[in-house]
């Protein structure tokens, strides 16, 4: 292949920038958290067979790079191509899967995109790849098997792209792997928690609900908070719904029914939507730990509020079943669009 098709220029773009901006700032200090080969999926000359390496690389504290929650991938092999020729120019996926990877050679080998998580485009240059990629990582990104896949499809294969690579990545519990919060807690009956609705203000700044047991017109909800992109949660509010015993700094959320929307204008001002009689509009001043209620004008508090966004400090707007408010002024006041 000698260029990537049509349908992905500004992704390829994107990946390739990144990949420049990890590699001038490859050489911070970090963990390897991650390593294997990646062996030649479908070469019968055998040329090539183990030289193909992944490793992973998480930051250690105070590392500025990678970011708190991502690791570095550093992708290295030669003699890409196909018999007899190795000079392959142009471009592959990186991506994980749960399937084995193939083990007849021979025959075409290769993986459709519903059978893989596309991690990132790599750039092959006379048949030999040297880059490094970034990735967001949790236990889901963690996976065995990797490999490097064509990015157009296999002639005559419909929906099948050719494995040049694929081999196993072995993982260590080591690394800054993102948590997921709704695994801290348990409900007061002490059953497992659902996640609910989430807000990001920035790559590092998260907020996240979490569900547990429901009531006639209540629902038992807790609210966490990252301020490293998920390497860590702090549980910042929760409702009293089963009366659970008082937790220093943590503030309390209405015992309404579903978190029907959540957003931040800020690291301190968030507004709340519930889907209950009686409980709508919320504001929270403190990152959300503390929740008021907002009686908006011609607002019957039975309807539920199903968006809140806002352009700018100053502008917003809320949407229910029976129309969108607006505010010119932060939120103090709000007018019903015509």
């Amino acid at each position: 292949m000698t260029a990537p098709p049509r349908r992905v220029p500004a992704l390829l773009t994107r990946l390739l920038l990144l990949s420049l901006v990890v590699a001038a700032l490859a050489a911070a200090s970090c963990t390897l958290v991650g390593q294997g080969n990646l062996h030649v999926a479908n070469d019968l000359s055998g040329i090539g067979a183990d030289n193909t390496t992944l490793r992973a690389f998480a930051p250690d504290p105070g590392d500025p790079f990678p970011p708190a929650g991502y690791v570095s991938l550093f992708v290295r092999g030669d003699d890409f191509g196909l018999p007899p020729a190795y000079g392959m120019n142009g471009y592959l996926y990186l991506a994980r899967t749960d399937l084995d990877c193939p083990q007849s050679e021979g025959v075409p080998e290769a993986f459709s995109l519903n059978d893989v998580a596309i991690v990132g485009l790599v750039t092959v240059t006379n048949g030999s790849v040297n880059q490094f990629l970034l990735m967001q990582d949790n236990p889901a990104s963690r996976q065995a098997n990797w490999a490097l896949i064509e990015i157009n499809e296999l002639d005559g294969y419909p929906g099948a792209h050719l494995a040049h690579r694929c081999g196993t990545v072995a993982w260590t519990a080591s690394g800054s792997a993102l948590v997921n919060p709704c695994t801290l807690r348990t409900s007061l009956a002490g059953q497992p928690l659902a996640v609910g609705k989430s807000f990001a203000l920035d790559v590092n700044k998260k907020w996240q609900f979490c569900l547990g047991g429901a009531a006639a017109g209540s629902n038992e909800k807790f609210l966490f908070r990252t301020t490293n992109g998920g390497v860590s949660w702090k549980l910042i509010s929760r409702t009293t719904l089963g009366s659970p015993l008082p937790e220093a700094g943590v503030g309390e959320l209405p015992n309404g029914n579903g978190v029907s929307a959540l957003f931040f204008q800020d690291a301190n001002k968030g507004w709340l939507g519930l889907s209950s009689p009686g409980h709508n509009l919320l504001r929270s001043t403190d990152g959300g730990k503390n929740w008021v209620e907002v009686v908006v004008t011609d607002l019957d508090a039975s309807v539920p509020v199903t968006s809140i966004t806002f352009t700018d400090s100053l502008h917003g707007s809320f949407v229910t079943p029976d129309g969108t408010w607006t505010t010119s002024d932060g939120g103090a006041n709000w007018t019903k669009a015509p």
